[in-house]
């Protein structure tokens, strides 16, 4: 059937405002099943926070033992990441998608039945393997449906989902722990498990039977917004640097591994993001130790410091745009995280405490958000999509050191201060690289058009 579109007849206006009506269709559709499993997709890999409280003396797990589970999450992660994308472009999406979440649910609800150290290292290792490719694969699908141009705020959206998950997932952890410890003869720490892993599988389900590999086959566009959403794809792609067609050839993947760059933007984002999952993994018992008892008090505390790393992240990130500047951003942001995650380890005030550690948690997201925003500008050419993704999968690696630091240094010292001051120091370190080592001309973000 021949499109009634005919966009020679259309006034700019008119153009615009059919562009509008068609991505917000798009997005109301795609986006809300993906930002719901990336809540979860977070949430079952830092649920062990909380499970963590109850685990341990369970188990008779040490500190360093649990730091190593946490963080070996991320070994698998890294790499499997890659694979699991290219397998993507192959079989599509829906299959994908679906693959992955089953997975990792049942990986996640069979964190319930451990009961050895070594037990608990396979399962969360497992888990990393299975939901590696999940983030990057997101990326890659809603590069099918949304211009260039979109893509920034759409991502921004996806990556509120990181702090939905502690915030909301954090009181709900502690009432099921509470709530359903004893229940059935099972301790409440594998109730929790359990329960926040059936419903990624429910949605991994739902991901088969409500998405679609491409826009061309979805049933809920017409044919004449297919044909407008197929014109503006192939009018961004020409707008796009050529060289990014080859990005996954070998040339294009060695020239990532050798461009220098590549390293200098992975320890930026690995450093930004150390506090973060120092408090995913920790917070709860840093609060515990401050003398609040119970679980789900502890989860309530908790969405203080989560609630202030949403607020960096959108503050932050809209001053560095505005202002379009990315160094000073970055530097001040790291710095302050790091000097109030150093200032808590001197209180034994709850209230002081927590006001400490919301603003380490403010300079965090806020230097992350800063750090995401650099490798598009900074990385060109053929090297650019494959640097983007090893800048990804190398900076993912900070989950794996964050527990392990922290677990290593409380289990010599007794006290997480050892630990704290180490990772106040990698952000230090992260200033000042990005002070000396990347160049102020190619962090200069130019005006829009």
């Amino acid at each position: 059937m021949k499109s009634t579109i005919d966009a020679s007849n259309w006034s700019l206006a008119d153009a615009s405002s059919a562009n509008r009506i068609l991505f917000k269709k798009i997005a109301l559709r795609v986006l809300p099943l993906i930002f719901v499993a990336y809540v979860f997709a977070f949430l079952d890999r830092v649920n062990i926070g909380y499970a963590k409280l109850q685990m341990l003396p369970d188990l008779g797990i040490t500190e360093s033992q649990y730091g190593f589970a946490a963080g070996v999450f991320f070994i698998g992660y890294a790499l499997f990441e890659i694979p699991s994308n290219l397998l993507l472009d192959k079989i599509g999406a829906r299959k994908t998608m679906t693959r992955i979440m089953v997975l990792w649910g049942l990986a996640s609800a069979a964190t319930m039945l451990v009961s050895t150290a070594q037990q608990l290292y396979l399962i969360r290792l497992l888990l990393g393997i299975f939901e590696a490719g999940f983030f990057p694969g997101v990326i890659l699908y809603l590069s099918f449906w949304f211009p260039s141009y979109l893509r920034g705020r759409v991502t921004g959206t996806l990556l509120l989902a990181t702090l939905v998950a502690p915030i909301l997932g954090g009181p709900i952890s502690g009432l099921i722990m509470e709530g359903m410890n004893g229940v059935a003869g099972m301790a409440g720490w594998r109730w929790l498990f359990l329960l926040e892993a059936l419903p990624i599988i429910i949605i991994g389900v739902a991901c088969f039977l409500l998405l679609c590999d491409r826009p061309e086959q979805a049933a809920w566009l017409s044919e004449e917004e297919k044909t407008l959403h197929h014109d503006l794809m192939a009018r961004d792609k020409a707008t796009q640097d050529p060289e990014t067609d080859n990005a996954h050839s070998g040339e294009a993947i060695f020239s990532a591994l050798v461009d220098p760059r590549v390293y200098v933007l992975a320890f930026l984002y690995f450093s930004s993001a150390l506090g973060t999952y120092a408090f995913n993994f920790w917070l709860p018992s840093m609060i515990q130790k401050l003398g609040v008892a119970s679980i789900t008090h502890i989860s309530l505390y908790a969405m203080i410091p989560f609630s202030c790393a949403a607020l960096g992240m959108i503050l932050v990130g809209r001053s560095s745009d505005l202002r379009r500047e990315r160094r000073f951003h970055y530097c001040v942001s790291v710095l302050f995280g790091a000097a109030m995650l150093s200032l808590s380890t001197l209180s034994d005030s709850l209230g002081l405490s927590l006001a400490l550690l919301s603003g380490a948690a403010f300079g965090f997201s806020g230097a992350i958000i800063v750090c995401w925003a650099i490798p598009a500008t900074y990385l060109k050419g053929k090297s650019a999509p494959a640097g983007i993704a090893l800048v990804s999968s190398l900076g993912s690696l900070c989950g794996f050191a964050a527990p392990s630091i922290i677990g290593l240094a409380r289990e010599v010292t007794g006290k997480d201060n050892s630990g704290m001051y180490a990772i106040s120091l990698i952000m230090v370190v992260a200033a000042v690289a990005m002070l000396t080592m990347m160049p102020k001309h190619a962090l200069t973000v130019g005006k829009p058009e």
